[in-house]
């Protein structure tokens, strides 16, 4: 299974620091990008249960994020 999230943002640095916030946390299985102003999310994983438990967390670490950067999603 493959799952692909889109963070739309304000502007391209604001998509890199999301993702320079969120990269530690990421597991091998997902890759982080980013095209124009979206953080782009995928991740492949074996069930869709573990990546439900993944994207979750994921999630939670870009909440954080947006808020220790002051970012707001929409």
């Amino acid at each position: 299974m493959t799952v692909e999230v889109r963070r739309r943002g304000g502007s391209e640095r604001a998509a890199r620091a999301l993702l320079d916030s969120v990269r530690a946390d990421t597991p091998d299985f997902v890759h982080l990008a980013v095209e124009g102003s979206e953080l782009v999310i995928r991740l492949e994983a074996k069930s869709a249960a573990s990546a439900r438990a993944t994207l979750e967390d994921l999630l939670a670490c870009l909440k954080a994020a947006e808020s220790a950067t002051g970012s707001t999603s929409e």
